[in-house]
């Protein structure tokens, strides 16, 4: 079952979503009817989709949050809709959804719709790691040498003529630079975001103000860099 967070500024429709949601297993993270109060709450927690309304209240829509969730966070979202017109879809097609529903709708549709959404993500990120191509690194270690695939480095930390690979579950230190160790077939899937650190696009799961998240480790994020990893994250 999923945690999910939902935009909808009608309080009896964000009602009838949470019951339809918890009466099927589902877990509530919050819910909001502004984009900005949504917005200041999804950065904040574990969230695995978010139900997004397109008209909402106060100034800001829903096509602004769906913005900010597409440049900043790697979780999918879909959009609740009354509205079917050509302008309406082209703008919500322009900010790369992951679904969306048009009101009314019932219960087995929504499941339906947030199941596929949430499973065609998560094998989109599968697919996208598979994309990088397999390149062997072999480590020397004190009783002979490791080899790892650089589809399964995090992040690369620079200590001085050092590079740090920090996988899912080990760290392994080689004497390189790195600009050296980022080669052709590998770079387009890595952005370096300060001059000490590099890391895998797909493994970003948050971009802050100062800094870049991979999973549970908060990595400076250096006004040089910012653009560049921008345009990176909204591209690969």
């Amino acid at each position: 079952m999923y945690n999910i967070y939902i935009v909808e500024d009608m309080a009896i429709s964000r009602a009838a979503l949470i019951s339809m949601l918890e009466d099927n297993g589902h877990t509530i993270a919050g819910s909001s009817a502004r984009a900005d109060k949504a917005w200041l709450e999804i950065k904040n927690q574990d969230i695995d989709l978010v139900l997004l309304d397109i008209n909402l209240a106060g100034d800001k829509n829903g096509i602004w949050l769906a913005q900010k969730i597409r440049s900043s966070y790697n979780i999918p979202f879909v959009y609740l809709t009354a509205y079917g017109d050509d302008k309406t879809l082209k703008e919500l097609q322009d900010t790369a959804p992951n679904g969306y529903l048009m009101k009314p709708y019932n219960t087995p549709t929504l499941l339906t719709t947030i199941d596929i959404a949430i499973r065609s993500f998560k094998n989109q990120q599968v697919t996208i790691k598979k994309s990088i191509p397999s390149h062997p690194i072999f480590i020397k270690k004190a009783r002979g040498q490791v080899k790892i695939d650089a589809r399964d480095i995090l992040y690369i930390k620079s200590d001085g003529n050092y590079i740090e690979l920090h996988t899912d579950n080990e760290m392994h230190l080689i004497r390189d630079k790195i600009s050296n160790f980022l080669t052709d077939d590998i770079a387009p899937f890595f952005t370096q975001v300060h001059r000490r650190y590099a890391v895998s696009i797909k493994a970003i799961t948050k971009i802050s103000t100062n800094t870049i998240s991979i999973k549970d480790v908060d990595i400076p994020l250096s006004a040089t860099y910012k653009k560049e990893v921008s345009s990176a994250f909204l591209t690969k």
